[in-house]
């Protein structure tokens, strides 16, 4: 078990440090004995400005992870490797299908902004995991994230191309980072589109650890109806994660539901701040 990690938000959308950028994506630095590892890339290059600010070197970054394949959390990988010259990337195969949202009946591409073929050119090299990849003894990816509760199902609004027609996009693609540590469970959400419960759950049943230290990333909630956040706030309750870290799709009335329940083990953080265990 990891008795050491410190977890960097490289990129969110708010920020108080004057010095730091906001933007509306997700970047997360993990920096453990067992491994450097990049879980998302943001928007644009927000999360390489900030960590020249933070003095953290991502050159050292042995991996990045993406969540899934939509542009606020995988477009920064274009500028990473415009700086650095390569990048090992674990991701789901489904990554590059043709994503959208849509919005006032108009379709948006909401997908990986550059080809796989223009980022391979630059120095990336895919690897594409459907089942949990072990970065190491403590860290790994969620894989596939069974749908089990019934409140958590995919949203309409986005879909995906498939043989020139348009379905809704189950989002597959959709993977959690779990570090296993001597407090518990540490999982990293992008936008949790498999619904954060789900999420949960699945990382309890893979790992057989079912103390959850820390649940912390972007929870899609922004837009959805009060009743399913109810839903989502109870399955909370029953999981009791000793803290809770909204970010990025969150949302302010989920935010404030959990809050309400959570009060001090509620952690609001922002762009720079740090998630640290250190035994």
């Amino acid at each position: 078990m990891l008795d050491q990690v410190t977890i960097t938000i490289l990129s969110e959308n708010r920020v108080e440090n004057p010095l730091l950028i906001a933007e509306p994506g997700l970047s997360m630095h993990i920096s453990s004995p067992e491994a450097e590892l990049l879980f998302d890339t943001g928007l644009r290059d927000a999360f390489l400005r900030n960590a020249e600010q933070l003095k953290i070197d991502l050159a050292k970054v042995e991996k990045i992870m993406f969540s899934h394949g939509h542009y606020d959390h995988t477009g920064g990988l274009y500028y990473y490797l415009k700086k650095y010259g390569k990048a090992t990337v674990i991701c789901h195969y489904n990554i590059f299908n043709r994503k959208f949202r849509i919005i006032d009946d108009v379709k948006l591409e909401v997908g990986i902004p550059q080809e796989k073929s223009e980022l391979t050119k630059l120095g990336a090299t895919f690897e594409f995991h459907a089942h949990p990849y072990n970065f190491s003894e403590n860290i790994l990816s969620s894989g596939e994230i069974p749908r089990i509760t019934d409140y958590e199902v995919p949203d309409e609004i986005h879909q995906e191309l498939s043989l020139e027609s348009y379905i809704t996009d189950e989002l597959h693609d959709d993977m959690a980072l779990i570090l296993k540590t001597s407090k518990g469970l540490i999982i990293l959400l992008g936008d949790s589109h498999s619904g954060p419960v789900n999420t949960m759950k699945h990382a309890m049943n893979l790992t057989g650890i079912k103390e959850v230290y820390a649940v912390m990333g972007g929870m899609n909630l922004s837009e959805a109806s009060t009743k399913k956040i109810e839903h989502i706030v109870k399955g909370f309750e029953q999981i009791n994660p000793r803290y809770v870290v909204p970010l990025h799709s969150t949302g302010f009335r989920a935010t404030n539901m959990l809050y309400e329940l959570f009060r001090e083990r509620m952690l609001l953080l922002n762009t720079g701040d740090k998630l640290t265990l250190d035994l």
